[in-house]
């Protein structure tokens, strides 16, 4: 069952600077890292949870989780099965636990994947009246 705190998802957002590379909005493209849309994917939750916890290997998609490619292998792999770094995992700059990852997939399935951006959702990320959702 998908938790539905927007705020507690929001500030996970938030915090991890998910918004360097996919903006506000989910819809991607543009800032730091022009990452992909998040509204168009076809993930399932796993994958988003397996995405966010070991990022994607030579792309600019970080990994979030302290103990991935350490500890834990991810894609069945260790930092040490890397010798190139166009291709070696980065790190994020910031890690969150299995909690915080949990609640981050869920908040993207549940206000991004497949939705429209709405004026509400707008609203609830910034706050009711901001000069940024007056266009929606």
């Amino acid at each position: 069952m998908l938790s539905n705190d927007f705020k507690y998802g929001v500030t996970v957002y938030k915090k991890t600077n998910c918004m360097g590379c996919h903006s506000w909005h989910g819809k991607g493209g543009g800032g730091y890292g022009a990452g992909v849309s998040l509204r168009t994917t076809e993930l399932d939750r796993e994958s988003i949870v397996e995405i966010i916890k070991c990022g994607k290997p030579g792309s600019g998609m970080p990994y979030f989780y302290r103990k991935s490619y350490v500890k834990e292998k991810c894609y069945d792999t260790l930092l040490e099965d890397y010798e190139g770094e166009d291709i070696r995992p980065i790190s994020s700059k910031k890690f969150i636990n299995d909690r915080q990852i949990q609640a981050l997939a869920d908040f993207i399935i549940i206000n991004f994947k497949n939705k429209k951006l709405t004026k509400d959702y707008c609203e609830k990320f910034f706050e009711v009246g901001s000069k940024v959702c007056s266009k929606l």
